[in-house]
């Protein structure tokens, strides 16, 4: 597969045909709250408005809505712009593509039968150990079984997580695994599938790739936390608390094995409109992968739009890039849409 590197690409731009033909619908959990930090999701809410904001430049006609139920009817528009995640129900983020399915109308980020593989942390650690990616050991717990019994590998430190869990909520890690069980359990009541992972010492690396007609990898992102561990809290990432930071990696070069597995990896889920794939190196150098992100956070102080930043490209050319990329890996169906047609499948 082609990819371009770093400065070697560029945002795409919307065709005047295409920007005067859409009918956006914008749907985000916080897209009507005008910016405020939320209690419950932090900076989210401020995201949401910010891309709001984006969409608002492009002077396409765009209507509003922070809620699932505006797909449960017949809609107007010709492209759904979801961020919508943490619906408060398990799956939530791939609803809103799949409702986009049955409307037959083009939406972003990915087909959901990708959004769903790509949110569960145990298949995307399957597909690393089919390409002979190194990632940290792990065992899968299933609600189906409550018992949570100890891991089938030894560990000096334990890292537990929802398996679809989304900017490290519920994260949690110790080294004694009879304390942390009744953790796990309580996740496992509460309808969570829970992947308990080996802690390997080292700072977390993200990669991001947005689509511009082909994959393009930016700059390597370091997230490193305060404290010994290392591991990054959802407090943090979400802006309850100090202790995390995104930075440009200077010294990305000596380590290719990020720019190598992501390409591997975008062999077997592309096309998509954006993601992150997210990595820990260890003091020694080597490079575990952990896991990968589809339709992640496109914030502007997040890393996707921060190494964007440090290619010169702004928020705007961004949300603008992945919309145009989305309406090109969706053409036929736009098309038909824009005609008054619906595309339906024969099954």
């Amino acid at each position: 597969m082609d990819h371009v590197l770093l400065s070697d690409g560029a945002p795409l731009r919307l065709k005047d045909e295409d920007l005067e033909r859409l009918k956006v619908l914008f749907l985000a959990k916080h897209a009507l709250a005008g910016g405020a930090f939320d209690s419950n999701d932090g900076s989210h809410a401020t995201y949401h408005d910010e891309i709001r904001g984006c969409l608002e430049k492009l002077n396409i006609q765009l209507e509003i809505s922070n809620t699932y139920e505006v797909l449960f009817q017949p809609i107007e528009h010709n492209f759904i712009f979801t961020l919508f995640n943490r619906g408060g129900f398990r799956n939530s983020e791939i609803l809103a593509s799949c409702l986009s399915e049955y409307h037959s109308v083009p939406y972003l980020g990915a087909p959901p039968s990708m959004r769903g593989f790509g949110d569960d942390k145990h298949l995307t650690k399957m597909m690393y150990q089919n390409l002979d990616i190194a990632t940290p050991q792990w065992q899968i717990y299933r609600t189906c079984d409550h018992s949570a019994p100890r891991p089938s590998f030894e560990a000096e430190r334990y890292v537990i997580k929802p398996n679809n869990s989304s900017a490290s909520w519920g994260i949690d890690h110790g080294t004694d695994w009879d304390a942390l069980r009744p953790v796990v359990q309580k996740l496992l009541r509460d309808n969570h599938d829970v992947i308990v992972e080996e802690y390997v010492p080292g700072v977390d690396v993200t990669v991001p790739c947005i689509g511009a007609g082909k994959p393009w990898i930016l700059y390597p992102m370091l997230n490193p936390a305060s404290d010994d561990i290392n591991i990054v809290t959802y407090a943090q990432k979400r802006g309850f608390e100090q202790g995390s930071s995104i930075e440009l990696m200077e010294d990305h070069g000596k380590f290719p094995e990020l720019i190598d597995h992501t390409k591997r990896v975008n062999e077997f889920i592309w096309p998509y409109d954006y993601g992150r794939f997210d990595y820990r190196i260890e003091p020694n150098g080597k490079v575990w992968a952990l896991e990968f992100n589809l339709s992640c956070n496109l914030g502007s102080q997040r890393a996707i739009c921060q190494s964007a930043k440090a290619l010169g490209y702004s928020q705007q050319d961004i949300v603008e890039s992945v919309l145009a990329n989305s309406l090109e890996r969706q053409r036929t169906v736009f098309e038909k849409i824009c005609r008054g047609e619906h595309l339906r499948w024969e099954m």
